[in-house]
């Protein structure tokens, strides 16, 4: 098994993750695939989907900008920097606009906003005084960026249809634009360029409907790439002032050119070729020195020598040929999260999947560790989709991920240590004596048995004790179902099987002799209420809350089961809806009853965070009944409603949240609490001047009372832990912010016998 390890390759300085506050974001995006550069002032900005990034080349820093900092989309698909009117551009392929100033982000949502068929995509920006002209998939929008609105809007397609323009380039007193149809051009100071008709075709094109890819100024020269679409090589074309000539046709496919008065350069998949004039041999670039996976999108010139190169593997590229590195901030390879395992010490990430047939996505076999704030992506070349991750609970370095098609693989201190499938174990392949083993959930019983749901096979359900022997049993007649999804142990000793597509569930008591079929009990559940009307049996999503009871994710909203431990006996065993306050008089009203729950996480207050299939995620109290907290993509960064995942880190309270767009993680409130008192503490100490938010106490045990008074003994105020931390706004009981000093941190538990006293120092 052959391990690829990918690191982030800076120099000179790395932006690092760091702890974050009871309340805030982060992101962990991918930041390797860039798919736009621009040069700022002694800075190259770079985009991926996700966010931008910049790498100062006089500081050596590294920063980024998302919607954790203020973006307001995501999508992005081009960016542009003016160094006259300090401004970074960013446009989305919604159509949105952020235009980044040094203080401020102005948004200008018009585009996205208007009532228009076909694709708004913003495709480049070309800044002329004050003007943006921008180029979109329907024609030219003019932007006054003094006046922050739009001035006019060129629709340059036959008849004044609408016409994809790829960018657009200014020399003298002419424009460019580089159009789906070709190269069109007009006089910069016509003031009636929102007329078709003062368009003018340039028909130089070997094709004259061909596509311009790209266009760009180098020196006093245009630069002009007409996608050759005849199944040859994509040609460059140059302007000199009095005719069109071809420059070559370097490339089977041209990606972008762009240039500055000295340099051009034309950027394809296949190499980067370097033009000092129009009339030299061009250098051509195939390799970095840095690594041997070369994969650039678009290069620009920036001085003497130097280029940036944006990469869709590495990031940014910069430096001299031969001397060049990677800058982007740490993070996975890419945004790919399937499921989310966390222990102690790390999170893991799952970056595989399968489709909605539940067919193999052909991911190659990787995971993301985040570990002492920093990300790492393993890939292993050669097996397919990660799917499932399992921790050892009695050893939080130790984990297991399962894979759609190469069976189980065991990791110690992310060294791979096992890998389980037909042939070691008895786990089944799908096809006779080929490396077929899909294992669709793996889970630990509190014993440290390792549990494996083995899909399309007769033995589905296998079973790994501590001292390495395998057990395996055949109950694919009792599921009767080809479609398995993942796998839970309940706090009373049940194994819990989802089967997908309204099937329903299967439990599994294996009884004190887990080699042996002969003590089990097992049931196929269909969900019905206590009157017998059938409930939603779609399931998606699985949970035991701190009191043992069932939460149930299906695609009409979240069911419970007061009684799991009966789940086998069907004449007790009962599941309902969770019933909420009524939002008319009168009206019945259940738990999310619109949505599909695809994700659900306990913390350590016991209350349930809900991933939601196209509405965010929801946080509920304890019961179920009041909705604390909903996060989407309109109240918070969040980059996609589509949630996949959801995980809580048990030390800190950082709820990790995987969406099909990449990974977030918010800080909560609650923690697991401990046992007994550990080492009881307030965050942050102190607490400075300019500080407003929240105070956070842990190494609490559970249900702690915590009283906190000045250094005379004075009652300053009193809260409740949720599991192992409780917080503090830094206000007396009279809702004012207390004054300098030191103050007494006084924490019990429920019963009173065990107690524990911190300091903190205020500073007002």
């Amino acid at each position: 098994m052959r391990k690829i390890i990918f690191p982030v390759l800076l120099v000179l300085s790395q932006l690092v993750h760091s702890q974050i506050k009871v309340g805030n974001w982060r992101d962990h995006f991918s930041y390797n695939n860039c798919i736009a550069i621009t040069k700022g002032d002694n800075k190259i900005y770079g985009a991926t989907s996700t966010g931008v990034f910049w790498y100062s080349t006089l500081e050596g820093s590294i920063g980024k900008i998302n919607r954790i900092q203020g973006l307001n989309d995501i999508d992005i698909n081009t960016i542009e920097y003016s160094s006259q009117q300090k401004i970074l551009a960013v446009g989305y392929e919604d159509g949105n606009i952020d235009f980044i100033f040094q203080n401020r982000i102005l948004n200008m949502p018009q585009i996205k906003d208007k009532l228009m068929q076909g694709s708004k995509k913003i495709n480049g920006f070309t800044f002329y005084d004050n003007l943006v002209f921008t180029s979109t998939d329907f024609g030219i929008v003019v932007i006054d960026i003094l006046k922050e609105e739009i001035k006019d809007t060129y629709y340059i397609g036959d008849l004044g249809e609408p016409l994809r323009v790829n960018r657009s380039a200014i020399l003298n007193s002419s424009i460019y634009a580089a159009t789906e149809k070709g190269l069109l051009r007009a006089d910069i100071n016509d003031p009636l360029l929102i007329q078709y008709q003062r368009w003018t075709h340039e028909s130089f094109f070997s094709n004259s409907t061909d596509e311009c890819i790209d266009v760009t100024v180098f020196g006093s020269s245009i630069i002009a790439v007409e996608g050759n679409a005849t199944n040859q090589k994509d040609i460059v074309w140059v302007y000199n002032g009095l005719t069109w000539v071809e420059l070559g046709r370097p490339y089977n496919t041209v990606l972008h050119v762009r240039a500055d008065q000295t340099k051009l350069l034309i950027t394809s998949k296949e190499g980067i070729s370097s033009y000092t004039s129009i009339i030299d041999i061009p250098i051509v670039h195939t390799s970095y020195n840095f690594t041997w996976h070369f994969d650039p999108y678009m290069a620009i010139p920036i001085e003497s020598e130097k280029i940036a190169i944006a990469d869709n593997s590495s990031g940014i590229v910069y430096g001299e040929f031969g001397a060049l590195n990677s800058y982007l901030p740490n993070g996975p390879t890419n945004n790919r999260a399937f499921s989310i395992g966390v222990s102690s010490e790390k999170v893991i990430v799952a970056a595989g999947a399968y489709d909605a047939a539940m067919g193999n996505r052909w991911f190659p076999f990787s995971y993301h560790n985040f570990e002492k704030e920093q990300w790492q992506t393993f890939e292993e070349s050669v097996d397919l989709d990660a799917i499932r991750v399992a921790f050892n609970p009695s050893n939080p370095n130790e984990f297991y991920i399962s894979s759609w098609g190469n069976g189980v693989f065991q990791y110690t201190n992310d060294e791979p240590v096992k890998h389980f499938d037909y042939q070691n174990s008895t786990l089944q392949t799908i096809y006779p004596n080929q490396p077929y083993c899909r294992i669709s959930g793996i889970t630990f019983d509190s014993k440290g048995n390792l549990w494996a749901a083995n899909v399309m096979v007769p033995k589905p359900i296998s079973v790994r004790k501590p001292d390495g022997s395998w057990y395996s049993f055949a109950y694919a007649g009792a599921i009767n179902s080809d479609q398995l999804s993942d796998l839970y142990f309940s706090p009373s000793g049940q194994l819990w099987l989802v089967l997908p597509r309204g099937i329903g569930l299967f439990v599994l008591d294996p009884g004190k002799n887990i080699e042996s079929a002969t003590d089990d009990h097992y049931r196929k559940i269909k969900l019905f209420d206590s009157n017998g009307n059938i409930l939603p049996n779609d399931i998606y999503s699985l949970a035991f809350d701190r009191e043992g009871y069932a939460w149930i994710g299906t695609s009409e909203g979240v069911l419970i089961s007061y009684n799991p431990d009966k789940a086998i006996d069907a004449s007790t065993f009962v599941v309902q809806r969770v019933k909420i306050p009524d939002v008319v008089q009168g009206l019945a009203a259940y738990l999310l009853q619109t949505e599909t729950v695809t994700s659900i996480a306990v913390d350590g207050g016991n209350r349930k965070w809900f991933g939601t299939s196209k509405s965010g995620v929801f946080l509920q109290s304890s019961d179920g009944s009041k909705e604390l907290l909903h996060f989407n993509t309109q109240n918070s960064p969040l980059p996609s409603n589509s949630i996949v995942d959801i995980k809580i880190h048990p030390t800190s309270g950082e709820v990790f949240i995987a969406t099909d767009k990449g990974l977030m993680s918010y800080r909560g409130e609650a923690t697991e609490p401990s046992e007994k008192f550990g080492k009881v503490y307030a965050f942050p100490n102190p607490v400075k001047p300019n500080y407003n938010g929240i105070i956070t106490i842990t190494g609490l045990v559970e249900n702690t009372t915590v009283k906190i008074t000045d250094i005379s003994g004075n009652l300053v105020n009193e809260t409740q832990s949720l599991g192992g931390q409780a917080t503090w706004d830094g206000k007396n009981l009279n809702g004012h912010k207390v004054s300098t000093g030191v103050y007494l941190i006084f924490c019990s538990d429920s019963k009173g016998e065990e107690t524990a006293v911190s300091k903190l120092l205020f500073i007002k």
